[in-house]
């Protein structure tokens, strides 16, 4: 099914989004709420496919999350069909540190009335609800503060985040033509590589209003305004639980229970 703007806002629950800043922002925390970020095929041994039907299907008919490149993917035929001017970038990861390593997360630059935004909806946990001008000035955004400076060194925007200890690098992108070819490259190495974290860890992460759920490898979390807590998640049952309700994910029993039975065998492993 070819990509439907009106079934596309119904899945990430806005009824109308204008082309405007105002727009952007909510378009992109909006479906960081609806589509949660997860790794589900890549820890059960898939690569995904990025083809735009089965993107479709995935995401917006059986109501599954993804990755960057199946997020953000979806997000830029979004952006088109509103009107945006979006371009591509591949950005490497650097989690605090001082460069990255190969170009594995795709993001979008917007140009809007002048000014450029880097609009993401496929980082996960530490990533930014909304739209950061691509600015060195310091932006509230929730909770946190962001900002994007320029490094001469690797020719770099950076992404970072203001943490108690000072500016922390999330990743940095250049603006090297993007093609299809490098897109699934970068997938294929994200999804099967063993250097890369989605084969043998998992992870979830959604946005809710007043704060996000998230997953790692068995250990649950909810941060909101009204409660904090953390939890561990091991049997199928209490996993099916979580995903589909508290994440909002369509993911069946049979995938619910392999995804349960790896954790308890790399818990076995580990102890």
């Amino acid at each position: 099914m070819p990509f439907d703007l009106s079934t596309y806002l119904t899945r990430i629950g806005l009824q109308t989004c204008t082309p405007n800043l105002a727009g952007l922002k909510a378009l992109q925390a909006a479906q960081i709420s609806a589509i949660p970020f997860e790794n589900v095929l890549p820890f059960l041994g898939q690569v995904p496919e990025l083809d735009p039907e089965s993107r479709w299907q995935k995401l917006v008919l059986e109501r599954c999350g993804g990755y960057c490149f199946e997020l953000n993917s979806l997000l830029g035929e979004a952006l088109d069909a509103l009107g945006f001017h979006a371009r591509q970038v591949l950005a490497r990861v650097r989690q605090g540190a001082a460069e990255g390593g190969a170009r594995s997360h795709l993001a979008f630059v917007v140009t809007l009335d002048g000014s450029e935004w880097l609009v993401d909806a496929g980082f996960g946990g530490q990533a930014p609800a909304e739209p950061v001008r691509i600015s060195e000035d310091a932006q509230p955004i929730r909770d946190q503060t962001y900002r994007i400076r320029f490094e001469e060194t690797s020719g770099e925007h950076v992404l970072e985040r203001l943490t108690d200890e000072g500016w922390f690098p999330l990743y940095g992108f250049d603006r090297v033509d993007v093609r299809s070819a490098d897109i699934e490259g970068a997938n294929f190495l994200c999804a099967a590589s063993p250097k890369m974290p989605f084969a043998n860890s998992i992870k979830f992460y959604r946005l809710t209003e007043d704060g996000f759920f998230s997953f790692l490898d068995g250990r649950a979390r909810l941060v909101g305004k009204s409660e904090n807590r953390e939890w561990q998640i091991r049997e199928a049952g209490e996993l099916s639980r979580f995903l589909q309700q508290d994440l909002g994910l369509g993911y069946d029993e049979e995938t619910i229970f392999k995804i349960a039975s790896r954790l308890e065998g790399r818990a076995q492993s580990n102890s």
